[in-house]
């Protein structure tokens, strides 16, 4: 199976490929910037015996974004597998969000998700499973997380929109809710701030990446056939 990972360098990416790879799969892993943990993330895979495509895309540059995603129809081939991992997090009231900082956050954490899922669609020759990695801040927004909680309320609309669209063709499109997982994006909360959070989860607490991995597995693989237009919450029973 022929995997695509968006924002495969950082840790939730990189844990989908780690398990993609043990699945199995070969992958084309995409970054922006962290070209140093993506190769070393290459590395590991390859070790699991996956054949590995290393991409630079920057999603705030649609017309490069559109050449690079060309290029890798031709270096890796149709997908079989697409999930959209790339993702910035924004901290702000809205009346300290500059336009500049809200079409960022957009362009990375929903318009991404229509480039490349527009792009494995139209690539997917047998059928498809796509995936996209929202948040629960995405149906649950907190406060001076608009620009963030906008971002990933709209990738949920397109996950289930999209979903009714490609169906027909026998793709799945689906998309999963983290919650509070341990990451560096995560890191500006306090423990205490942690904890308290903590105590309002049904599991008492915090979830890993291979939290999240497993669900990506569960909703590329042949058990969620007849799952689409789903977005599955990882959120430790928020």
């Amino acid at each position: 199976m022929k995997s695509v990972i968006t924002g495969a360098s950082g840790e939730i990416g990189g844990a989908i490929a780690k398990a993609f790879a043990k699945r199995g799969d070969n992958l084309a892993l995409l970054y922006r910037s962290d070209e140093k943990a993506a190769r070393a993330l290459a590395d590991q895979v390859a070790s699991y015996g996956a054949m590995v495509v290393l991409k630079k895309v920057d999603f705030e540059d649609v017309a490069a974004t559109e050449k690079a995603l060309d290029e890798l129809s031709k270096e890796f081939g149709a997908p079989d597998v697409l999930v959209n991992a790339a993702g910035v997090s924004f901290v702000a009231p809205v009346f300290d969000t500059s336009p500049e900082d809200w079409d960022r956050v957009f362009a990375v954490n929903a318009r991404s998700v229509f480039l490349a899922s527009k792009w494995a669609a139209r690539n997917m020759i047998y059928g498809g499973k796509i995936v996209s990695i929202s948040s629960i801040w995405g149906s649950h927004p907190a406060s001076c997380e608009a620009a963030y909680a906008a971002s990933k309320a709209a990738v949920e609309s397109f996950t289930k929109s999209f979903a009714k669209e490609v169906g027909s063709l026998g793709i799945t499109v689906n998309a999963i809710a983290a919650g509070m997982i341990d990451t560096k994006m995560n890191a500006r909360f306090t423990a205490e701030e942690k904890a308290a959070f903590v105590e309002t989860l049904a599991l008492k607490r915090i979830g890993t990446v291979e939290d999240v991995a497993n669900a990506a597995l569960y909703l590329t693989g042949e058990g969620a056939s007849y799952v689409t237009g789903a977005v599955l919450a990882v959120d430790g029973g928020l």
